[in-house]
């Protein structure tokens, strides 16, 4: 179903960004990476959020409008949607445990107004036990000058699962 829902929009985000030849302007690799850092900077600063258990911060990164696709429930439609979900999960989070976040691949639109996200997450402790990882998918749209996410997906590498009645 994850996997459904994921090529569904990644479809979506592609049939979107096409053009007819000529149309459409190229986006040089300095421009790329210049994506790339800044959204890099974007998953840093939510990495620190949620390590500082700081639900302010961690909702920086998300427009009022965004949904977020968790592993483990229906979509969370909206900023107070996805704030009091950022609340639940936090109880479960390992004290000791700190997040990271890797950007893998950055694909922007032609204009740079819409930008793919595809990367990675582990959840460590300092002496580097795992505690979790996965992998992500986020889309990104300009507004304000700067990017917000509108959509997320996450999967984790081990699902949970579910206890038996």
């Amino acid at each position: 179903m994850k996997a459904n829902i994921t090529s569904l929009l990644l479809a979506a985000f592609l049939i979107a960004s096409c053009s007819k030849p000529g149309e459409r302007s190229e986006i040089s690799s300095a421009e790329t990476d210049e994506i790339r850092s800044e959204i890099q900077e974007l998953e840093n600063a939510y990495a620190k959020a949620v390590n500082d258990n700081n639900t302010g911060e961690i909702m920086k990164y998300y427009a009022e409008d965004a949904i977020s696709y968790n592993s483990d429930g229906p979509p969370l439609k909206g900023k107070d949607a996805i704030r009091t979900d950022i609340r639940r999960l936090s109880t479960d989070f390992p004290e000791t445990a700190k997040i990271s976040f890797t950007v893998q691949e950055v694909l922007p639109s032609a204009d740079k107004f819409q930008v793919v996200e595809i990367g990675r997450y582990e959840i460590k402790d300092n002496a580097g036990i795992a505690f979790g990882s996965g992998n992500y998918f986020s889309l990104f749209e300009k507004r304000g000058g700067k990017y917000v996410c509108i959509r997320d997906m996450q999967t984790p590498d081990t699902p949970k699962t579910k206890k038996k009645l």
